[in-house]
């Protein structure tokens, strides 16, 4: 008999993720572990781990950075088991469909910290979905952006699909898709907006260097290129997230 493979922990950190955490989801932690000063606001937590006999503990600094893995723990570490990504089904496209659900798309997005920023800008702005390439160069909701995210993580789901430029032919019949890119004729966002909408919006960001990959850019109903000063080419992709979400679900 094959032994059953250990599920993957993962490490929540920081104040504000692991309380909106225990607000969401308090079922999910398996242990705490918290520095002293930490401890003094961490009683309503242990409470709640002590009814259900978790565990919990106060360690020192040394203690608490190997526990986390990192010295970005913000004071506070939670465990919990990974969470593992959704599959975009028929059910799941018609629902979004119905709901007339905004989406964000992430085409091969490398960077644990700017995926995370995304994650919680989309939390801000009420999308509750992000959909991902089954792609190596693709950043996952791994540890780093759950910090980044700052509790956005308890408000929007991660979707793993093969391939991209599949599921944009399928979300087109229900949404519009809009791509960011530095080439070719782009509306701005305001713009692409002006020009009418007719279908809810789905946004695709590309990878912070290459950007979108050519066959996703196809699929695209509108490209935008968000407008500066010239003085450099382009934003951050996680700031460019910021202002299209702001633009396009903001004012829903």
């Amino acid at each position: 008999m094959k032994p059953v493979p250990k599920l993957k922990e993962l490490n929540v950190c920081g104040w504000q993720a692991v309380t909106t955490l225990f607000a969401r989801h308090s079922d999910e932690v398996r242990r705490l572990f918290f520095d002293a000063q930490t401890g003094k606001r961490a009683g309503a937590l242990c409470s709640q781990l002590a009814a259900q006999k978790k565990v919990y503990r106060q360690v020192d600094a040394t203690e608490l950075e190997k526990i986390a893995g990192t010295k970005l723990h913000g004071g506070i570490v939670a465990v919990i088991g990974e969470r593992p990504l959704k599959k975009v089904t028929r059910e799941v496209l018609e629902e979004w469909g119905r709901a007339r659900a905004p989406l964000l798309l992430l085409d091969r997005v490398s960077n644990a910290n700017n995926v995370g920023a995304i994650v919680r800008t989309a939390a801000f702005f009420g999308v509750r979905a992000i959909i991902v390439p089954d792609h190596p160069a693709q950043a996952l909701p791994g540890e780093a952006a759950w910090r980044v995210a700052e509790g956005g993580m308890e408000f929007v789901d991660f979707y793993r699909v093969p391939a991209l430029p599949v599921i944009c032919a399928e979300l087109k019949r229900h949404h519009f898709l809009i791509g960011t890119s530095l080439t070719g004729n782009q509306l701005s966002p305001a713009q692409a907006k002006a020009r009418g909408i007719p279908r809810p919006p789905a946004i695709i960001l590309g990878n912070e260097e290459r950007g979108m990959a050519p066959e996703v850019a196809a699929q695209c109903d509108r490209l935008v290129r968000i407008p500066g000063a010239g003085t450099v080419e382009s934003l951050n992709v996680s700031a460019a997230a910021a202002v299209l979400c702001w633009e396009f679900f903001g004012s829903r």
